[in-house]
């Protein structure tokens, strides 16, 4: 039996990569063929490798908040990219394409129009970034975790890995719980500088109630990790990134954090009480993320511009286990537990067309 093959194009944020990753591995152990495209500088470069999965790298930036010089010149880029693409489309054959978003997924959904290769999109968020929301009007599938966002789009949810869907419910990882509260700071696949600046001093204010898990990101690693050390907080946890996200959701009480989607998702998968501090895009795209567990009373909403020290200390300090646990459980219950299967039987009904 020859092996389906499938490239999948993600790229730029861990938003992007994660979720495609999730889905190549499944599709590995399914006895498909992954090949990827990104680019080199962003962390798929990094990430990918690492799994055994061959990637191609294209150059490309993308336009948001770009120079006049760079919105002049990027046609060429563009066009160069699209050929790149169309090249190692015509070289490898595969049986469908997948784009998970960015700019990354921009010249090789064209690429894959024109070379008549089945594509398919997957939008993560409430509201569809300006790449999918184009290149949907030429896909030949639309998948999005949330409903309403593209048009003739399949609500698939996002796509989370088999570890982070095995952690036991919240109920159970509770009991017999004790001691002060597990606080897992995560500012996103990039860290957040807004919370490695403010995190030391709340752990600082509240260090007989709570202890930290911090991810700080590489480029503020070692200066959160000296903010920590100054106010000798030695028994809180400082990684520039947690390879194993999952054992830090299971041992979380609660989570300060971004509201990417992906985040968001798992959040909702696992249980856990959280402080959105959703990054302020123009078209607010991480609050919109969180509404919906902010609504039910599973978590809280700060808008950057209002967070400050004092703010996160007087939340944290009306918060004990037993509201926690509430919390969680009304997160759990939004979680959507079957993506993967949604989306691999999409993609595989599509491959068996060609």
């Amino acid at each position: 039996m020859i092996s389906k093959k499938i490239i999948i194009m993600a790229g730029g944020s861990g938003g992007h990569v994660f979720p495609g990753l999730t889905i190549a591995q499944y599709l590995i152990k399914k006895g498909w063929c992954v090949n990827w495209i990104g680019t080199k500088n962003s962390i798929e470069s990094k990430i990918i490798p690492t799994y055994g999965i061959k990637i191609h790298f294209i150059k490309i930036k993308g336009l948001r908040n770009t120079s006049l010089k760079n919105l002049i010149i990027s046609p060429i880029y563009i066009l160069r990219a699209y050929c790149d693409v169309k090249k190692i489309i015509k070289n490898w054959s595969p049986d469908v394409i997948l784009g998970m978003g960015g700019y990354v997924s921009g010249p090789g959904g064209i690429a894959a129009w024109n070379c008549k290769i089945p594509f398919i999109l997957h939008e993560q968020n409430k509201i569809a970034g300006i790449t999918n929301y184009w290149l949907s009007k030429i896909s030949t599938k639309n998948m999005q975790a949330y409903p309403g966002v593209l048009k003739n789009a399949e609500v698939v949810g996002n796509p989370v890995c088999e570890k982070i869907i095995n952690i036991l419910p919240p109920i159970y990882r509770f009991k017999n719980r004790k001691g002060l509260l597990r606080v897992l700071v995560v500012g996103g696949s990039q860290g957040s500088s807004v919370l490695n600046y403010i995190l030391p001093e709340v752990s600082f204010l509240l260090k007989e109630k709570i202890i930290v898990w911090h991810q700080t990101g590489s480029y503020q690693f070692e200066k959160t990790k000296k903010k920590y050390k100054k106010f000798q907080l030695n028994q809180c946890l400082i990684t520039c990134f947690i390879k194993n996200i999952a054992s830090a959701y299971e041992w979380a009480d609660i989570i300060i954090c971004r509201s990417g989607a992906l985040t968001v998702s798992e959040i909702s998968i696992v249980g856990i009480a959280a402080i959105f501090i959703p990054y302020p895009h123009k078209d607010k795209q991480q609050h919109l993320n969180a509404e919906n567990l902010e609504s039910i009373g599973a978590a809280k909403i700060i808008d950057q511009s209002k967070l400050n020290t004092t703010l996160i200390v007087n939340i944290l300090n009306s918060l004990n286990r037993d509201k926690l646990l509430i919390m969680a459980e009304k997160a759990f219950s939004l979680g959507v537990r079957d993506s993967m299967l949604n989306i691999f039987n999409i993609i595989n009904n599509i491959a068996k067309k060609t």
